[in-house]
């Protein structure tokens, strides 16, 4: 093998390298997500707020658990002893008060906030519990204009938006020896990404090996592993992410997501495969 750096550079940079992936997926033999399955598996269905923001007075799932062939109804009670979601990479300490619970507690505060899941043997049956699941609340307003005041996210919280500084050397003596500043204002619009897959996750928990596996990370697995294991309270050699094909990032593809733990939490508890998409 040749070692000298200026060989192996001339050999790759500015060159096109051929794509490991195009063959098998356009010989549709991709595997997404959505084509695994185990045994036994369970199918997941999320409830989800219609309130942009709103006080949650009661999450009624009576009705959805009396439907036959439902295995379990979640709500934010039935999990009550994890912590919210951790940030995957490290934030100051200001911004903990404002991760998200797995499930709403007492307030939601985007259109499809989960706050409740469903569980059962068939993905159409879980879909029509779902149905059964009753929210009441009290609605808040809402935050739609960056410039306006802040609003209140919690007791004691606001949604003003926290102001992070990093810096070296002396900032402040440059800008006043400056010849000019130029101060901008700048707005976007409203987006997102919006990925060619749906979205989706399957957990497997292997009891003998007391390993837990996630299929459907994307992006980042190890650091997403690093989460799933402190949410748990699991050694990060006992979680495993498994990444088949991925229908496009655009950044939203990299962090986990109140589902990607609700499967990983209900596949441990249940003891069989879990599945939601």
């Amino acid at each position: 093998m040749d070692a000298n750096p200026k060989t192996i550079s001339s050999r790759v940079l500015g060159k096109s390298v051929p794509r490991l992936e195009d063959r098998p997926l356009l010989t549709g033999r991709g595997r997404f997500v959505g084509d695994i399955s185990f045994r036994h598996q369970l199918h997941m269905r999320v409830v989800r707020s219609p309130y942009a923001h709103a006080l949650v007075q009661v999450v009624d799932a009576t009705a959805a658990r009396a439907v036959p062939g439902v295995v379990a109804v979640w709500t934010a009670a039935d999990i009550a002893g994890l912590p919210p979601i951790d940030f995957r990479d490290p934030a100051a300490e200001a911004l903990r008060p404002y991760r998200q619970p797995l499930l709403a507690t007492d307030r939601v505060r985007y259109v499809g906030e989960p706050i409740a899941a469903v569980f059962a043997a068939d993905p159409y049956l879980a879909e029509d519990a779902a149905d059964q699941v009753i929210m009441e609340a009290t609605e808040l307003p809402v935050a739609l204009d960056a410039a306006a005041p802040p609003g209140s996210f919690a007791p004691g919280l606001s949604t003003e938006t926290l102001e992070m500084r990093a810096e070296y050397g002396d900032p402040d003596t440059a800008f006043a020896a400056a010849h000019a500043i130029v101060a901008l204002d700048l707005e976007i619009g409203r987006h997102s990404g919006v990925p060619l897959e749906t979205r989706g996750a399957l957990a497997h928990y292997d009891a003998l090996r007391d390993v837990l596996e996630l299929y459907g990370a994307a992006k980042v697995p190890h650091r997403n592993r690093d989460a799933l294991a402190r949410m748990f309270g699991r050694s990060t050699i006992s979680v495993v992410l498994k990444e088949g094909s991925t229908g496009g990032g655009f950044g939203i593809r990299g962090e986990l997501y109140p589902e990607d733990f609700l499967v990983c939490l209900a596949a441990m508890r249940f003891g069989r495969p879990v599945k939601w998409i």
